[in-house]
């Protein structure tokens, strides 16, 4: 069966078993192969029957054997169709009475056939040692088969001996035992060595997912402060001596962000920005003018349509990047207008910021400062997109993003972005 929730972006990603299930299914394809060839054992002895008791003229003695021979394949059956402790001591206990039955009904007054059919005699006696267990683990298997063992032999003894002959077991379950139980516990110490050496992948994933969640919070709670506090520590330092009413409702704004209980909360990936959804066009206003009142035209052009299909996610970290790159234009560029270009495919939407200042030498930019690398670069890259800049002293600097978008599913086409154009 195929899982849905294993392939992304179109890439099959195979699952990885927890290793307790790994084991258990390679405990269970060994049992089932032991119950398979218990099966086949039975079948085979019957028609051995037949023509073995046929050839000495004992054909109406057939009844009992065959009949014990019938019932030991329905608790076959049984135990291997539902594989519990109950259905194993089942077939043990009631497979070791039927095998009595045919040891008894297929040599009673026929004493010849004790050295000349003893092969045939004890096959019963070595399906009973195939018995498997129904645990996750290898070494039960173990016990389980030597207690079959056990039970056939002491079957087959009893038989004899009621019937006045020495017991006579022959080489086959023994051989069976053996390589029974190797297989068992070569499967026991295989597994063992790859607990000790191999590690648990699942656990693994599992971690990596949480340090890539607590990187990913990281991230955006440095991105979240510089947004915040930092850009408000400069608007204090560089703006007049007292504060306007705009310039105050931004700043509690901003403390209403960082008190929010859930602002890093990691949102739903594929959650679905619906067409009639204003948060976009609103936080896009709201941020263009911001930047107005501050002194910084901005131009925005493009197509902005598509911008519907773009998940929570995408949504915030397109937002948060417009606004650093803005931010880095009114405070680093020297001039007063900054131009956004919207651009899309099928599969990505494009961001690109372009001013005509003094530009700036990337190699030159401090390790410390934080405006492109953790509200830009970070920021667009853990909502799934890419950040290229371009930049020169003297040559202006262009900023140029892309994030991903979600399938059109044809339910966006009338869709009304709404984008503020020419502010």
């Amino acid at each position: 069966m195929w899982f849905p929730e294993f392939v992304s972006d179109g890439v099959a990603r195979v699952p990885v078993l927890p290793r307790a299930v790994a084991a258990g299914v390679s405990v269970f394809a060994v049992v089932r192969s032991g119950h398979a060839i218990a099966a086949i054992v039975l079948v085979v002895c019957i028609p051995g029957t037949v023509v073995t008791l046929a050839r000495f003229k004992y054909a109406g003695d057939l009844a009992v054997p065959l009949f014990a021979l019938v019932v030991m394949l329905g608790l076959l059956a049984l135990a291997a169709l539902h594989t519990t402790p109950l259905t194993l001591a089942l077939f043990l206990v009631l497979g070791s009475v039927a095998n009595y039955f045919y040891v008894y009904g297929a040599v009673a007054h026929h004493p010849e056939l004790l050295p000349t059919a003893l092969v045939l005699i004890n096959r019963p006696e070595t399906a009973l040692v195939l018995v498997g267990t129904s645990g996750k683990r290898p070494l039960p298997a173990v016990a389980w088969g030597i207690a079959g063992f056990l039970a056939g032999a002491a079957a087959t003894a009893i038989a004899d001996l009621q019937l006045g002959y020495p017991p006579q077991f022959g080489n086959g379950p023994a051989i069976t035992l053996a390589n029974y139980c190797a297989v068992y516990l070569g499967l026991s110490i295989v597994q063992r060595a790859q607990r000790l050496s191999v590690p648990d992948f699942l656990e693994l994933r599992g971690e990596t997912r949480r340090i890539e969640a607590e990187r990913t919070t990281e991230q955006g709670a440095v991105a979240l402060l510089h947004d915040t506090v930092l850009n408000d520590l400069a608007l204090v330092i560089n703006g007049p001596d007292v504060l306007d009413s705009r310039m105050t409702e931004r700043m509690l704004a901003d403390v209403a962000t960082l008190a929010a209980a859930d602002i890093l909360r990691p949102r739903d990936a594929q959650a679905l920005v619906a067409a009639s959804d204003g948060s976009l066009r609103n936080q896009m206003t709201q941020l263009v003018s911001d930047f107005q009142w501050r002194g910084l035209n901005v131009e925005f052009t493009g197509d902005t349509g598509t911008v519907a299909r773009m998940t929570p996610t995408a949504v915030t970290a397109a937002v948060g990047a417009l606004r650093a790159c803005l931010e880095n234009v009114l405070a680093h560029s020297g001039v007063g207008s900054a131009e956004i270009i919207v651009s899309s495919s099928t599969e990505f939407v494009t961001w690109t910021v372009n001013d005509a200042g003094t530009g700036f030498d990337q190699n030159a930019v401090p390790a410390d400062r934080l405006g492109l690398r953790s509200s830009v670069y970070r920021r667009v890259q853990s909502a799934g997109g890419t950040v290229k800049v371009w930049s020169a002293p003297g040559s202006g600097t262009s900023v140029l993003f892309t994030l991903p978008l979600l399938p059109d599913d044809g339910m966006n086409d009338e869709a009304d972005d709404g984008m503020p154009r020419d502010a």
